[in-house]
């Protein structure tokens, strides 16, 4: 089965990662996250590799063992969560179905959030579930009512066990991509097509080009590819460059 990339465009100018280190707390809260970007000074930095962060020391020191990197604490005021910066861009995953991924829309204010629906119909609050929410019917008409202020913009989320390490439990990864969400269909697709669960690989892809302006451009994009057969055909763990 060919792969199935999904990355933030660079016309985006933003980096395809919400860089929350505090999870929510409750009972579908994965047990790490993997990043594309760890915060600095406020500012989200790329990072070469992907960067998993859990509140589980015992699990961090697990990934640390396997994949590189020393598990470090964040600076969040409680002490809590940890952070590893491994040495891998892509590690495999296991993948339950369809049921794997999932999108919805969000609109957030400082400290609140505003709106939460899944394109159609209100999420939260749940005075309002299932209500209309009034978004475009185009992921593109989203797009623009976003980038002016007037709509949410979206959240994908994959959830998953590696391949390698599957008793840690299960891991996300979320992303603010509108590419990742136009092409959700394909992945959903893709993952109908295979046996649960399924067999795939989670890279994190350097990207880099030239602008019109001669500015150079790096950044790093997530690539999920699903198929036993494109997944065995690569070394299980590669380290980054």
């Amino acid at each position: 089965m060919a792969p199935h990339p999904h990355h933030s465009p660079s016309g985006d100018q933003k980096l395809d990662d919400d860089g929350a280190d505090l999870p929510r707390v409750s009972a579908a809260d994965p047990v790490c996250r993997f990043h594309v970007v760890r915060q600095r000074g406020g500012r989200p930095i790329a990072v070469s590799a992907w960067r998993i962060t859990t509140e589980n020391r015992a699990i961090a020191d697990a990934l640390g063992g396997f994949y590189g990197g020393v598990p470090q604490l964040l600076d969040t005021g409680d002490g809590r969560v940890a952070e590893v910066l491994t040495r891998c861009d892509r590690v495999p995953v296991l993948l339950d179905g369809r049921g794997a991924v999932s999108l919805r829309m969000v609109m957030r204010g400082p400290g609140e959030t505003f709106h939460v629906c899944d394109g159609t119909r209100f999420l939260e609050p749940t005075g309002a579930r299932g209500s209309l929410c009034g978004c475009p019917t185009s992921l593109a008409d989203r797009k623009v009512a976003a980038q002016a202020g007037r709509g949410p913009m979206p959240e994908v989320r994959i959830d998953f066990r590696l391949v390698d390490l599957p008793e840690l439990g299960v891991f996300s990864f979320v992303s603010t991509s509108w590419e990742l969400a136009a092409e959700l269909p394909a992945l959903a697709a893709a993952l109908d097509a295979e046996a649960v669960p399924a067999l795939g690989v989670l890279r994190c892809e350097l990207v880099e080009f030239i602008t019109c302006s001669g500015l150079a451009v790096s950044y790093r994009r997530p690539v999920v590819e699903v198929g036993r057969t494109q997944v065995l055909a690569q070394d299980a763990v590669r380290l980054a460059a």
